[in-house]
């Protein structure tokens, strides 16, 4: 009888170790399995981003006017298309499921390349090149369209890239299961048919400034201070009570103590945070995290009610930028004015609720590090001598003057107009001194407001 039972004991340890072996495998196939969605998921939507760089850049390249900015535009565009190009690569698409996108992304790219080696040259570009953008620009308008909704799907049903792997290994015809791949198909269908041949407000680059100028000189204060500073602040109820307490400090690029304050009795009251300078005692950004109710007012009572905001708090003339509403709030730039020349760099931000009008939030940073009397040039050219600089296939508007930062230390005089090519338009900024293009911005306009790329 002790005859079988070794064999039969060494049988149950072979099988046990085949299991083990096996679900070892299993879980090691699966974290490769894993490894591998995670980096087709990020090479995808980084795909996504690009081919949206380049149909704003392409945008751009068929507005601006100055050389130097036209060059420098055209080495963005080579280097998006290069970028975009790898990341398609990187896909599990086979080369039949996306030669046409590849195809188009090397040409982008080769002509981005071979047009600005011409412009360094010094030679313009002509008529049928600006027709081949255009060309260009109008597939990128469809590539990126057709992106942005394979990026939704993706994000929606947690599609899994491996899946697509498999059927691309096995040739399946039928996809119907597959909505990506499905997708894929139809845009690489559509490339085929052409021929061979996308904030924050408009400028933020100043933030990386490391002394905020707007404190400059002035003394510390306390904790009792950053109490007081953060009571002025804040949107009052008449019929509360506050109180405010520091809970700690902060270390940032602008040093500063938290502060938080309550309303009513107790703790149901609504709570709002703030971060107080320690040097001069203005406040960073505020923040009370509530979600409005249905909206009551319009968005043009809560752009008012910003300005008496920001009035009430010594902020001097601003003007109203651009906004964008999201969950029923509203949230404002503006940007200080100096003698009817509107400040870009110093921005504030100025977010209201929809439901009563109270202002829920607030984001000074731009205006800290930047905001100062400035000198600025009187010896310009006229408006209509900088609008005569504007690419002419625009209809131009506008031409009020600005102050933009170019760089994270320098700052430029210009004239602002806004152009029209088609149904897209932009911001073109031109120098007030030389009359050079030194920026092009596009609008994006949304049910919800406006964005600039």
């Amino acid at each position: 009888m002790r005859k079988w039972i070794i064999p039969l004991v060494l049988g149950i340890l072979a099988i046990g170790a085949v299991a083990l072996w096996g679900n070892t495998q299993r879980l090691a196939n699966r974290n490769t399995e894993i490894f591998l969605d995670n980096k087709y998921q990020r090479a995808f939507f980084d795909l996504t981003n690009q081919v949206q760089n380049l149909e704003v850049l392409l945008s751009k390249s068929m507005v601006v006017a100055d050389p130097r900015l036209d060059l420098s535009l055209l080495m963005d565009l080579r280097q998006q298309a290069a970028f975009a190009q790898s990341n398609l690569s990187q896909l599990p698409l086979g080369d039949a499921l996306a030669s046409r996108t590849s195809k188009f992304l090397t040409q982008v790219g080769d002509y981005g390349d071979s047009l600005a080696r011409q412009v360094s040259r010094g030679e313009a570009i002509n008529k049928d090149q600006w027709d081949s953008l255009n060309n260009l620009y109008r597939q990128s308008v469809d590539l990126n369209r057709e992106l942005q909704g394979m990026s939704y799907k993706v994000a929606q049903n947690n599609f899994y890239f491996s899946e697509l792997v498999r059927q691309v290994r096995k040739n399946l015809q039928d996809t119907s299961g597959n909505a990506a791949r499905s997708d894929l198909q139809t845009l690489d269908q559509r490339m085929q048919s052409y021929p061979s041949l996308i904030y924050d407000g408009p400028f933020s680059e100043h933030l990386e400034k490391t002394e905020p100028r707007a404190l400059s000189g002035q003394a510390e204060i306390d904790r009792n201070e950053a109490v007081n500073r953060a009571l002025a602040f804040v949107d009052k109820n008449p019929n509360l009570e506050y109180k405010a307490v520091v809970t700690g400090d902060t270390n940032g690029r602008i040093p500063a103590y938290r502060v938080e304050v309550t309303a009513g009795e107790g703790d149901a009251g609504p709570r709002t945070q703030l971060d107080v300078t320690r040097q001069g005692g203005r406040v960073i950004w505020m923040i009370q995290p509530r979600f409005p109710g249905e909206q009551a007012i319009s968005i043009d009572e809560a752009r008012q009610k910003a300005i008496r905001f920001l009035k009430d708090r010594d902020f001097g003339e601003m003007r109203s930028t651009y906004y964008m509403q999201q969950q029923n709030t509203v949230t404002f730039n503006f940007a200080a004015v100096q003698d009817g020349v509107t400040l870009y760099p110093d921005l504030v931000k100025v977010t209201v609720a929809l439901d009563n009008g109270e202002v829920i939030g607030a984001e000074t940073t731009g205006y800290l590090m930047s905001h100062r009397q400035r000198q600025l040039p009187e010896n310009i050219i006229s408006q209509e001598q900088a609008r005569a600089t504007i690419n002419p296939r625009l209809e131009v508007t506008g031409g009020g003057l600005t102050l933009i930062p170019v760089g994270a230390s320098d700052e430029k005089l210009t004239y602002e107009f806004r152009g029209k090519l088609g149904e897209e338009t932009y911001l073109i900024y031109i120098n007030a001194e030389n009359g050079r293009e030194e920026n092009v911005l596009k609008l994006i306009e949304t049910e919800n407001g406006t964005l600039t790329m």
